[in-house]
């Protein structure tokens, strides 16, 4: 099997797709065609998974495309949005000779802000999200509340998968402490930063839990002027250095809890559906969460017993002190497992078969 991925901006989750398919099952190709910079661009690590890399230029995208589907000859394409426009292409180069799974990070939809992946948002996306969601042979998605809310919008494919934003065992402390430090609570976040509104603009939260007395350590994956004004006149909140994805998986453990309670003043919507990346590589580290009202997050710390929600900012300082965190900590590490890529990567596996077996009986 052949698998060309497609990706204006490679991002994580490829690369943890890809670690756990050279992993699982190396006998598969894959190849990366791309706008944007690759994956080692990124992340300072990546590239080497993929057999070859094919630029798509902003231009002419479609011609990228084709270059990169005639070289690598795949036996189908995992289209991975925001935006969903190279899900479409990939459907209009292919004119259905090679199936296409479109992978729904995100809701294009539900967000009120842009996707900031330094490209200009797309014209109509809502035509863009309906024709990649109807138009692919499967489509993943990353919640049940988000496969919900598709559903509410569009005409589903025959198949679909729930694959959420999981960390990768490959790269989490083997054996994390048990227990935690005696001092102030510790909290991290780690992940995107913005100062524009939206939901990762978390400088009103960052700042309260500071004034709390919890120290907190941010490891934003982008630099943002903004972060280090507000570390700068606050008192236990330190901003650290990016590091790349393993390196910070190290750090990680050392702390009491990880932080996922994000601005939900434009992204309600977006939030309730979205299980991020940092949520599964805190639990996989052995953190409880400190999670926001945000319905799969909440339904994902609640169905597991690993973390604290709370409603209101104000709340968070005293749910934190009085949660058992060295028993929710256990939780999370006995569950180990089911927060990882190499522990599913066995259902995408599957669904790459389901679908070139149905392109070749059709």
């Amino acid at each position: 099997m052949r698998v060309l991925f497609v990706q204006r901006q490679p991002c994580i989750r490829a690369l943890k797709y890809a670690v756990a398919l050279r992993g699982a099952r190396p006998e598969i190709a894959l190849g990366f065609a791309y706008q944007g910079r690759t994956l080692s661009g990124w992340y300072g690590s990546g590239d080497d998974l993929f057999d070859g890399w094919w630029p798509m230029p902003a231009d002419d995208p479609a011609a990228g495309l084709a270059a990169a589907i005639a070289d690598f000859r795949p036996t189908l394409i995992h289209s991975h949005n925001l935006p969903d426009a190279l899900t479409v292409l990939a459907l209009e180069v292919t004119e259905g000779r090679i199936p296409v799974v479109h992978d729904s990070h995100d809701l294009q939809s539900l967000r009120r802000t842009p996707y900031e992946d330094g490209f200009d948002d797309p014209e109509d996306p809502a035509a863009l999200e309906k024709a990649a969601v109807e138009g692919c042979a499967a489509l993943v998605a990353v919640s049940p509340e988000m496969l919900a809310a598709i559903a509410s919008r569009h005409r589903l494919p025959r198949r679909t998968l729930l694959f959420a934003n999981y960390a990768l065992a490959r790269d989490i402390t083997p054996f994390p402490r048990a227990g935690r430090r005696d001092g102030p609570l510790r909290v991290v976040y780690q992940g995107s930063v913005s100062a524009n509104g939206s939901h990762y603009d978390l400088r009103e939260g960052l700042a309260a839990l500071a004034a709390a007395g919890i120290e907190v350590d941010v490891f934003p994956n982008r630099d943002v002027a903004e972060y280090h004004d507000l570390a700068a006149r606050t008192p236990g909140l330190t901003l650290m250095d990016r590091l790349e994805p393993a390196a910070l998986l190290r750090r990680l453990p050392a702390y009491d809890a990880g932080w996922a309670v994000f601005n939900a003043r434009l992204n309600a919507a977006h939030l309730d559906t979205a299980l991020p990346n940092k949520a599964f590589e805190y639990l996989a580290s052995g953190l409880p969460i400190a999670a926001g009202p945000h319905r799969a997050l909440r339904r994902l710390v609640e169905e597991h017993g690993v973390g604290v929600v709370i409603e209101d900012l104000a709340d968070l300082p005293g749910a934190l002190t009085d949660a058992p965190l060295a028993q929710m900590r256990r939780r999370a590490l006995e569950d180990r497992e089911l927060f990882t890529v190499e522990g599913h990567i066995g259902e995408l596996v599957a669904l790459y078969q389901e679908v070139a077996a149905a392109a070749v009986a059709a």
